[in-house]
């Protein structure tokens, strides 16, 4: 297989691809772990920036997911899928990087007092260790009534949706700049598929913005 049909484009979802953003996320539906999202709230994180994906180059077809909205005072990191295709090549947590460093760069969250976290259903598993190794930290349980949670997701033994909330601390900011600066070389961890980053200003944008978040306290 040559690297063209290899390759994966990891970008922003335009508002004019959202019917096809949300085509995928409802494809994954059976996903008992995952909140799913309604069309108009795809919408909505495409037309303000806030929905990330990657696509195959050769084809264009969406083969993961995310957004990063702000709700209330917290960005939230959530609605991570992979298609099965795609699975074993470590695109979620290429995704959550690209994501996380996008939300830094371009949102300041610390500079308005928010935070930046995520939502852990409690049988999710994969996700859970995935964002502990991008540097999520766990913050408090949540547990949601079954009566205001969506009829797909996995209840607990008393009827509601139960998870943890973990959240981003800025400490970890200059380990993402490091994945950035010093392990990331345009490819896959397999060092051999393109993995290409489609942004204003290009990964160096990220890189700069990410050292300018540094804490100044830390070394």
């Amino acid at each position: 297989m040559d690297s063209a049909s290899d390759a994966f484009i990891f970008c922003q979802v335009p508002s004019s691809l959202a019917n096809l953003a949300y085509a995928f996320h409802q494809s994954q539906s059976t996903n008992e772990h995952i909140w799913p999202r309604t069309e108009e709230q795809i919408r909505a994180y495409a037309e303000n920036g806030e929905l990330f994906a990657v696509r195959r180059r050769s084809t264009g077809e969406f083969v993961a997911l995310c957004y990063s909205t702000l709700d209330g005072n917290n960005w939230e990191i959530g609605g991570l899928t992979t298609a099965d295709s795609a699975r074993g090549l470590h695109l979620g947590t290429f995704l959550v990087r690209f994501a996380l460093a996008h939300t830094i760069a371009w949102n300041s969250p610390w500079d308005s007092g928010q935070d930046i976290i995520a939502h852990v259903h409690d049988e999710n598993k994969k996700p859970r260790n995935l964002l502990s190794n991008v540097g999520f930290e766990f913050a408090k349980k949540v547990e949601i009534p079954g009566d205001k949670a969506p009829a797909s997701m996995k209840r607990n033994p008393a009827g509601n949706v139960s998870g943890d909330e973990l959240r981003f601390p800025q400490s970890a900011v200059k380990s993402l700049l490091t994945w950035f600066e010093k392990e990331y070389k345009d490819t896959l961890d397999d060092g051999k598929t393109p993995a290409l980053f489609d942004i204003l200003g290009g990964v160096g944008a990220l890189i700069e913005a990410l050292r300018e978040a540094i804490p100044p306290s830390q070394p």
